[in-house]
């Protein structure tokens, strides 16, 4: 008897990993155009560091969908490098130029706004693949991996968010206090 999980669960998990796999791309893209439009270098850096993190998913899934391809179960080990990355993230946004110029971030926070959305997106899916997956540990284990990851970028992009809307609100006189 074949160990691991079922056909028609197997099939679910692969169906899922290349929507996930498209949202890689799609986000890897948004981010590629954010940092291109950016009118700051801080901005543009902040995208592009978000941009290679969507393009280490993407290898990380297509290197799933290989495993599973080859009859391998799925195994997925984020990097210490990766996580090291992700915690040594200083936001490069908050410049004195930035907080002279604070009513003119409207771009950024849209930015900013639409990346948190693609993060939420991938984290709902990535839960719903992990629910798909169940019963196959390493499975399982490969998808909490990935909405860790996500909810890592996610995390990045709300404070951001909330420092630049702040500012922006507190420059333009929107605090009703």
């Amino acid at each position: 008897m074949k160990k691991g999980p079922s056909r028609a669960k197997e099939s679910a998990v692969v169906k899922g990993l290349k929507q996930a796999l498209r949202n890689e791309i799609d986000g890897a893209e948004f981010y590629r155009m954010a940092a291109g439009s950016a009118r700051r270098d801080a901005v543009r850096q902040m995208f592009r560091f978000l941009m290679e993190e969507e393009e280490r998913h993407r290898a990380a899934i297509v290197n799933q969908m290989q495993r599973l391809a080859e009859g391998k179960g799925m195994k997925f080990e984020r990097g210490a490098a990766a996580k090291k990355a992700l915690a040594k993230f200083k936001s490069p946004l908050f410049t004195d130029d930035l907080v002279k110029e604070g009513r003119q971030v409207e771009g950024e926070v849209a930015a900013l706004s639409i990346g948190m959305t693609l993060e939420k997106r991938a984290i709902a899916q990535f839960i719903a693949l992990r629910k798909t997956a169940a019963g196959d540990a390493r499975a399982e284990k490969v998808f909490s991996d990935l909405v860790a990851w996500e909810q890592d970028h996610l995390d990045v992009l709300t404070r951001q968010y909330d420092q630049m809307r702040e500012t922006y609100w507190e420059e333009a006189r929107f605090w009703p206090f």
